[in-house]
């Protein structure tokens, strides 16, 4: 299945967008980051982990100067096509 992601990204203290938004589309069935997900859901969780938990001693200290990224939406592409 193919999702497109809209995202942003904010500053980690202050929540001020600092950039975006920007679509990527993410393909579960040739993309193996997300091969398990079953929804739209699971995309954006595993999305945003992606991207904000690189390294477990983010969770305490999160690096100076890095944006942290939030999923807006996730779409199902084609979704019209399925429910049509």
């Amino acid at each position: 299945m193919k999702y497109d992601v809209l995202a942003i990204a904010v500053h980690p203290q202050t929540g001020r967008v600092t950039a975006g938004p920007r679509t990527e589309r993410i393909d579960t069935e040739s993309n193996e980051l997300f091969e398990d997900c079953r929804g739209p859901w699971d995309v954006e969780d595993r999305y945003e982990a992606f991207w904000n938990r690189l390294n477990d001693s983010w969770e305490w200290d999160f690096p100076k100067g890095k944006e942290k990224v939030k999923v807006v939406r996730v779409d199902v592409v084609g979704l019209e096509q399925l429910t049509g």
